[in-house]
This record gives structure tokens, sequence and C-alpha cells, in this order.
């Protein structure tokens, strides 16, 4: 059901806090409580830590910096990325980014169309089940999604 007006912390529908390969996902306002329009989502990411290359499909992604220094690659493109900073992606852009700080850097994240929050629940339950990534059904739950999965992260480079 859309949700209209204030909800405190306590009050959240989804996990409170997900393990996505070491980044801590915090779903915001799940895609839900907009009529799929939209996701907003938070990260805090260790040193060194990021997703492996992919892309979106039809998503487009907005990252707002809150805390740290990352660099973001966009189609082989570098950018740094500093608190205060804003890194759109829109769909069909491979990305990934890398926290090159030396403290978890923390990112707010809103996805349009909504959905990508059931990808991190689903992500996260297929990685506790397993004690090694099983890679095979990650790239099957990428493109459940409508995402590829294109290549490791930064720091496997």
């Amino acid at each position: 059901m859309p949700f209209s007006g204030v909800r405190n912390q306590q009050e959240q529908t989804t996990p409170a806090v997900l393990n996505i390969f070491g980044d801590l996902v915090s779903i915001k306002v799940a895609s839900a409580e907009t009529g799929h329009q939209y996701t907003v989502i938070s990260g805090q990411t260790p040193p060194l830590g990021g997703p492996p290359l992919h892309l979106h499909v039809s998503d487009s992604e907005t990252f707002y910096v809150l805390d740290g220094t990352f660099i973001f690659e966009l189609d082989g493109q570098i950018f740094n990325a500093h608190a205060g900073d804003v890194v759109h992606i829109q769909p069909g852009v491979k990305h990934l980014y890398q926290n090159v700080g030396s403290e978890p850097g923390r990112l707010l994240l809103v996805v349009s169309p909504g959905g990508l929050d059931d990808f991190f629940i689903e992500l996260d339950s297929l990685l506790k089940s397993h004690a090694e990534p099983p890679m095979a059904e990650i790239a099957a739950l990428h493109a459940k999604f409508k995402m590829e999965l294109l290549g490791p992260p930064m720091v496997a480079r």
C-alpha cells in the first residue's frame, strides 16, 4: 500500500539491515510503499567494498554520498564522488563503485522504478544460505530482476 506521512524507524516494514557482500543495506522506503514507482535505500560500504560490475536494464539509480570517498565507474569512465556529491546512472549503463576511503562510507540510493529492495532481500537470503557465494544463482537472481552481472568488483581487478 502506498505510504504517505512520517514513519519512524520502529515501523519499518522490511528487514532492518541486509548484508550484501559486506555492504550493510537498509531499505528506507520499500517499492511496495510507493506503488513500485521508486525505492529508497541506504548503504554502508566498508573500505575497498563495492558491488561487482553490472547494469540495470530498466532501472535508473541516483546515489547521494552521505559520508566517505568513492570511485564510480560508468561505462568505463571513472568519477570521484565525495560527501555531498550525486551520481546518477541511467538504465543500460555498466557500472560499479568502490569506497576508497579508510573508513566505512555511506550512500543514499533512490531507484526508479521500485524493485531493487526485493532483489536485495532475496540476495541477502541467498548469501546467508551458502558458505561461499553461489555465483550461478546470483547471476540468475540478477536476470530475474532485469540486471546483468558483468564482472568482478573493483577490488578484484
